[in-house]
């Protein structure tokens, strides 16, 4: 197989590249791609775990920690106790956090809409659903439409 022909390696490039438009775009609110992640899900559904936020944005639990530790010094999460399992800690957004979320998400969308304007929306759909298949078939799970673009 040449690497021309190689579709691992044309993912790769095209995931690099929407992954570089969309963290410029939303470092400017002083948040990585990963915090992004943190603050879209905690924007629509508050109240989530630690753990909770890992499985959902397929990272490791250390780096959602990493993520939180970040954003709780800015002022952007509080973290509380779960009333029913106390060492269970639930995220939630600030007044600053939900600002910063929803500037840095509308910026994450525009981004992510440029590098995908190359396609009409009916190619951009059969890509999600291409990829979707690759992944339900390799890892047994059904993807969550709820990130970034969806």
């Amino acid at each position: 197989m040449e690497l021309v022909d190689n579709t691992l390696w044309h993912l790769k490039q095209a995931w690099y590249f929407a992954l570089t438009a969309v963290n410029d775009a939303v470092s400017r609110h002083g948040v990585s791609t990963a915090q992004i992640g943190v603050l879209r899900q905690l924007a629509t559904e508050p109240g989530l775990s630690g753990a909770e936020l890992a499985r959902r944005l397929l990272i490791t639990p250390q780096g959602v920690q990493l993520a939180l530790k970040s954003l709780e010094k800015r002022g952007l999460i509080e973290r509380r106790p779960d009333p029913e399992h106390a060492r269970i800690l639930k995220v939630f957004l600030t007044d600053e956090g939900r600002r910063v979320a929803a500037a840095a998400v509308r910026d994450a969308i525009a981004a992510h809409e440029q590098v995908f304007s190359v396609l009409t929306p009916e190619e951009q759909q059969t890509l999600r659903e291409l990829l979707a298949r690759v992944v339900e078939k390799g890892t047994g799970h059904t993807l969550h439409i709820d990130h970034i673009g969806e």
